[in-house]
């Protein structure tokens, strides 16, 4: 007789079953990504983040205002100014590559004598008043002592020379580049946008504040280097050492030097500003394969050229690994943007994941996923290696005996000069042991010369770390962002709905301040300046380099105006 069939039996295994499944989500919910998507889905967004800075204007401005509005509104002041400008970029200052010292020819650094005579001809005030000390023969500092030895002096600095102007591309420029040409709107000229505006816009500072009386608690430097296009070693490097001797490490209260300015962002349609807080490394590496000679007619397999080229193709195949974290200045100006992203342009759930990123590895993770698609903000987040000359060879019908190759590194925030000699000795060693050549990297030993040849990598010229990066939120941050929103709400954008949003960025170049670390902790590169694509609106480093003059006189009312707002 077949039995009835046992229903606890049928309700354990059924029970059984779902214990089961529950036991494979939960596994499966906690050990993938799982989680941490529904956490970003579910859980509301970070508030606190990127608060705006209220607004600092002096307190002479709320007596009389007169002078920074006719500084930006001004037209016989207006006049004036341009003229001082134009007269800077009619003095030829192009410094070109690998420059003697400034003793070892003295006929080459001549050409900074007629701008210096430029100076004291334009800014006679300044010259009469403050201390004036050249460093190196040409490097210029101006010091005007405070009145409180105790306060630290604020340092505001750019460069007297300018890239060169290629012979070939004259005749392109639609007005000669170093006569200038101002048509009342926009100024011509070699050096107009990069960066005698920053120089004129200091010493015109200095110059008002002098005829107004003004007495300083707290002392101002300015300082310029004359070689700074070519990376500052006989210019701003002596004049760290002179300031570092005079006033001691850390002895500057904050630097400001030439930098980024204000443009409308992209994804949000907010202004946003972008004082640069930090700066990326700097090395060259020079790769060089020397072979047995000979005569073309019965070559190897692979020449030294074919083996180089080879070794690019392997470097130019594995790129760096892009990185993106809260040393990064990057990070938190694109947190700035999606905290004040109130016009919601930017999708819900990547605004979350962008506010997330700085400590949730799974947004961070998509994050920088999609931004390393877009080049303008990849490099913002890994090291960039570009292969910028090559060469080898001398003749039709000989082997080449030497080849070279020099790969140009600009060093990820996170990163340092070590891990490109490391990253690229890895693969100039697995193209050497293919090709059976020794290999001597940065000075050791890694494989010995054979008859088929040898591999030499060293730095090219001076490497630079990673830049220290510049605090934000504390106090001097909320002068440089209220200052800034000062001049542009109150002056340039009048009839804003959202505020001025001040967010930190980063140089993917160097400028003169990698030779100033030691000096203050606090450096700023930023020209606030409005331009919508600086590149194209300047044509800065390249013909027809010119600038809007109404961004010059907002670089002059910013100085103005902080220089007040720190001393108070």
């Amino acid at each position: 007789m077949i039995g009835l069939p046992d229903e606890s039996s049928k309700k354990s295994k059924k029970y059984g079953a779902v214990s089961i499944a529950a036991i494979v989500v939960v596994i499966v919910f906690f050990s993938t990504n799982l989680f941490a998507w529904s956490k970003i889905l579910l859980l509301g967004q970070d508030t606190d983040i990127c608060p705006i800075v209220k607004i600092e204007r002096p307190e002479l401005f709320y007596k009389d205002n007169s002078t920074v509005t006719n500084i930006l509104q001004g037209d016989e002041f207006r006049k004036v100014s341009a003229e001082k400008l134009l007269k800077a970029v009619q003095v030829d200052t192009q410094i070109y590559d690998d420059p003697p010292e400034v003793d070892s020819n003295p006929e080459y650094w001549a050409k900074f004598k007629k701008f210096h005579k430029y100076l004291e001809k334009t800014f006679p005030t300044v010259y009469e008043h403050l201390e004036v000390n050249t460093v190196n023969t040409y490097g210029l500092v101006f010091y005007w002592k405070g009145s409180n030895s105790k306060l630290k002096p604020l340092m505001l600095t750019a460069h007297q020379d300018v890239v060169p102007v290629q012979e070939e591309t004259l005749g392109d420029w639609s007005h000669p580049p170093f006569e200038g040409y101002f048509d009342g709107k926009t100024m011509f000229g070699r050096g107009v946008s990069d960066c005698k505006n920053v120089l004129v816009s200091i010493m015109e500072t200095l110059e008002i504040l002098i005829k107004q009386d003004f007495k300083p608690e707290r002392g101002i430097i300015a300082a310029f280097g004359m070689d700074e296009e070519v990376s500052g070693w006989h210019g701003a490097l002596h004049i760290a050492g002179y300031l570092e001797e005079r006033f001691g490490k850390d002895g500057i209260y904050a630097i400001i030097d030439e930098g980024a300015g204000l443009t409308k962002d992209p994804f949000t349609g907010n202004i946003i500003a972008m004082p640069g807080t930090g700066e990326k490394g700097y090395v060259d590496v020079e790769i060089s394969l020397t072979t047995p000679g000979g005569h073309s007619s019965v070559p190897p397999d692979h020449t030294s050229i074919g083996i180089l080229s080879e070794l690019a193709y392997v470097i130019e195949q594995e790129q760096y690994e892009p990185v993106l974290t809260e040393l990064n200045p990057t990070l938190h100006m694109l947190q700035c943007q999606a905290a004040h992203d109130h016009r919601k342009k930017i999708p819900g759930i990547l605004r979350k994941l962008i506010l997330r990123a700085g400590y949730d590895k799974v947004a961070n993770s998509f994050v920088l996923k999609q931004l390393s698609k877009i080049p303008s903000l990849r490099y913002l987040m890994q090291t960039s290696q570009a292969l910028d000359i090559i060469s080898g060879g001398e003749k039709n019908n000989a082997l080449p005996e030497n080849a070279k190759l020099l790969v140009n590194h600009r060093v990820a925030i996170e990163k340092n000069v070590d891990s490109v000699k490391e990253a690229i000795t890895k693969k100039v060693l697995a193209v050497a042991k293919k090709h059976d050549v020794g290999l001597n990297a940065f000075g050791k030993k890694l494989l010995e010369p054979t008859a088929k040849g040898n591999f030499d990598v060293h730095v090219s010229g001076k490497s630079t770390e990673t830049a220290p990066v510049t605090p934000i939120g504390d106090e001097l941050w909320g002068y440089v962002a209220g200052v800034t929103r000062h001049i542009f709400e109150d002056y340039v954008f009048t009839n804003l709905t959202d505020p001025v949003v001040v967010a930190p960025a980063i140089m993917t170049g160097n400028t003169d301040t990698r030779h100033y670390w030691n000096l203050t902790d606090h450096i700023y590169r930023y020209s606030p300046m409005f331009m919508l694509d600086f590149l194209k609106d300047t044509n800065v480093h390249s013909v027809d380099e010119h600038i809007e003059f109404d961004n010059h006189l907002r670089l002059l009312a910013f100085f103005y105006e902080f220089i007040q707002v720190v001393q108070q």
